[in-house]
């Protein structure tokens, strides 16, 4: 091997190293992204390392997952990180997903859901908060789209237009997410911080 090719090849190797390293830690973490540094931080479902790693970088102190199961019978997926965060003394939160739409009796599921994570996300004591599914896209984006409206007071077309930039489709979600985040009126004044 000349010189030249030694160099060209070595000069090489640490952007070859860097992309590497960086697909190693997106696969890890899977879609994750800082809502609002310090306060709310949102992914797909993280691998074992992934979790430990924005854990300890992050200094999360509360995990919210949106995870749930089809087949009832079925231990939930992502069982395992819940001891893994007992074991980082990370509090741990299960929120099970309900319909976007009315039900028979015209209640919206959802609205429970979106109560206990407004309460989560807007109590300090509980920052900085890491919540995901398995993709980080749909239930986790609207959640973010929820904390962003009451607690920052974006409007829904900036809100969902955050979600796609995540990879929400406009129209490819049946569930009324959408619909659900646009008839969507803040609630209550919350001390979360703004940007």
């Amino acid at each position: 091997m000349t010189r030249r090719r030694f160099l060209a090849l070595a000069a090489g190797l640490p952007v070859v190293g860097g992309s590497l390293a960086a697909w190693g830690v997106e696969y890890h973490t899977r879609n994750f992204h800082a809502v609002e540094r310090g306060v709310l931080y949102r992914s797909g479902q993280q691998t074992p390392t992934g979790l430990r790693l924005s854990l300890r970088a992050y200094q999360i102190k509360t995990v919210v997952t949106l995870r749930t199961v089809r087949d009832p019978d079925r231990p939930y997926p992502d069982e395992w990180e819940a001891e893994l965060c007992a074991a980082h003394s990370v509090r741990h939160i299960r929120i099970v997903p309900q319909p976007w739409s009315l039900d028979e009796r015209g209640e919206l599921p959802a609205e429970r859901v979106v109560r206990a994570f407004l309460d989560i996300v807007c109590d300090p004591a509980n920052h900085p908060v890491l919540v995901h599914c398995f993709a980080g896209i749909h239930r986790t984006g609207a959640m973010c789209a929820l904390f962003r409206m009451e607690c920052q007071r974006w409007s829904a077309e900036r809100a969902i237009a955050e979600m796609q930039d995540h990879g929400f489709e406009p129209g490819q979600s049946r569930d009324g997410i959408e619909q659900y985040l646009r008839d969507y009126r803040a609630q209550t004044p919350h001390s979360a911080p703004s940007s």
